[in-house]
């Protein structure tokens, strides 16, 4: 049975789980080589973005709930620990929100072409090319308004931007409704530059 919900994609890294302070953290450390993103097992016990776990249940009300990550090709067990991180904390079964709807690439752009709104916190890996009105597919872009994090307004401006679609907007016009108040997010930043961290 066909889902009648708007899709919502969720990157992992900086936006689910608490990844970049630990790796710069490791970054600094002299025995961190190549990259401490390529250490065996790193991804597995990270920590969740304060307010993530309380928010997916309540999105996934409205939204078919989708994961788009990326994992680094030099760390196969990447690709594992993601998966396993997302089953410790939404479960392993059919209740998951995520079940079986995770995809994990490293051009986040192929995906777009089914529509949906992804929130990422960086613009690279495909994420920019969710800004295409014509599919319709969006692109949020995590923490680029301090208000848009999970903690703060981020899921009571996803939920408005669900409640406009089940009302019969598009997706570009389901979240300039949602965003029309006197104090309007910004929704992204620029779709091509953003600065890494120094070991990326």
């Amino acid at each position: 049975m066909t889902s009648t919900k708007p899709k919502l994609f969720l990157d992992m890294d900086n936006v689910m789980v608490n990844t970049l302070p630990v790796l710069n953290e490791l970054a600094k450390l002299p025995f961190t080589k190549p990259k401490p993103d390529q250490l065996t097992g790193i991804f597995r016990d990270l920590a969740p973005i304060p307010g993530i776990l309380a928010s997916v249940p309540e999105l996934a009300k409205h939204y078919e709930m989708y994961v788009l990550s990326t994992a680094p090709w030099d760390n196969p067990s990447a690709w594992q620990d993601k998966l396993a991180w997302l089953q410790q904390y939404f479960g392993t079964g059919a209740d998951n929100p995520f079940y079986k709807r995770v995809i994990i690439t490293h051009d986040k752009g192929l995906v777009h072409q089914n529509g949906g709104l992804l929130v990422d916190d960086r613009p690279y890996h495909g994420a920019s090319a969710w800004v295409d009105p014509a599919v319709p597919s969006a692109w949020i872009q995590y923490g680029a308004d301090e208000r848009l994090q999970w903690k703060d307004e981020l899921t009571s401006f996803l939920l408005a931007i669900a409640t406009e679609q089940e009302q019969g907007k598009d997706l570009p016009a389901a979240i300039a409704a949602a965003n029309a108040g006197q104090n309007p997010y910004l929704v992204h930043g620029d779709l091509q530059n953003f600065e890494a961290a120094n070991w990326e």
